[in-house]
């Protein structure tokens, strides 16, 4: 019996859901609005002997965030990871009155050092403080990697082999995949192709300039694909046509994996994003090595190593696709 699929309407900005890895999750919600702080919680006292060396200086580290959905919760994971016998954290909210006052107050502070989450962040980061930068949640990174500058970054994706690992366990009939890329990140086709050859299944990929190419591109491929993979790249993609994208592929039949599971509601079968707690493992990771002056020894992006999955179980039930009755689970890879 062909069921109905009801598409609630929820509204998205850009680029808070393309971005989601990020992240912005439908579960998730956006914190209230809080001004810029310093976390002043102090190190344990030595101990009193002599031959105990006295405690190191904290390293001034600050962390600029965009207050919305997704951000917020890696902001919280973040600071539970940095220790305050190594850090002295001062938390910035971009978006906050007195954030100018505060990020100006920051430039007086000897060995700071920036974690930025999201791309509004990263970019007040590099225009106003002229520090080392460690950035997270941001798809559309390029403008970020300035010559001369230590600035290096966290994937906003998890793996795609491990995506598709999972994509293939749900839904063994996906043997046909589709991916849309815009130019700037024709290096993940390669990533791709590593990852259906591994699963046994076909891609074919386009390359859009535009969102209403990427419409036009995805209505041409879908005859030939049982799903597509939908990538948060807000070059190639916008509210508008995220609707008719996922629409159109309801009504013929494609399985649509996306980035963000606020999507879910529009019609895709299955979201894979990441988790705020990976996401905050990788950036203290990357931000100890900038300390220890490794920065050189890094890759411009360090790579994830866990997703959450979740279902559409309206979605699922029309195309005969079972699932665990949680209707999400967390998948675990290696760290790379």
């Amino acid at each position: 019996m062909t069921c109905k699929l009801q598409l609630r309407r929820a509204t998205v900005v850009l680029p808070v859901i393309l971005l989601c890895a990020i992240a912005g999750c439908g579960r998730r919600r956006t914190a209230a609005a809080a001004p810029a702080a310093t976390i002043e919680t102090t190190p344990r006292a030595p101990d009193a002997r002599p031959d105990i060396p006295p405690p190191t200086r904290r390293r001034e580290v600050a962390i600029l965030f965009k207050n919305a959905a997704g951000y917020t919760e890696v902001v919280a994971q973040l600071t539970k990871l940095l220790p305050v016998e190594t850090y002295r954290l001062t938390v910035v909210d971009v978006d906050a009155e007195n954030s100018r006052t505060i990020l100006d107050s920051l430039q007086a502070k000897p060995g700071l050092l920036a974690v930025a989450i999201s791309l509004p962040a990263a970019r007040i980061a590099r225009d106003q403080l002229n520090v080392p930068i460690v950035f997270a949640q941001v798809f559309n990174y390029q403008e970020l990697l300035v010559n001369g500058r230590a600035v290096r970054g966290v994937t906003a994706m998890p793996p795609l082999d491990l995506q598709l690992q999972d994509w293939k366990k749900l839904d063994p009939k996906v043997r046909r995949v589709g991916l849309i890329v815009s130019q700037p990140h024709v290096d993940l086709i390669p990533e791709a192709e590593r990852a259906v050859n591994e699963a046994a299944i076909s891609l074919k990929y386009e390359i859009s300039d535009s969102d209403r190419q990427t419409l036009y591109l995805f209505k041409r491929l879908a005859p030939q694909i049982d799903g597509l993979w939908l990538l948060p790249d807000d070059r190639i993609l916008s509210p508008t046509v995220l609707r008719e994208l996922l629409s159109y592929a309801v009504s013929h039949g494609v399985r649509v994996c996306v980035f963000s599971d606020e999507l879910l509601q529009w019609g895709a079968l299955m979201s894979a994003s990441p988790t705020p707690e990976d996401i905050a493992r990788t950036v203290h990771r990357v931000l100890d090595d900038m300390i220890a002056d490794r920065t050189n020894a890094l890759p411009p992006l360090s790579s994830l190593s866990e997703l959450v999955v979740r279902i559409n179980g309206q979605v699922a039930g029309r195309l005969g696709v079972s699932f665990p009755p949680s209707g999400s689970w967390v998948v675990r890879g290696e760290r790379r």
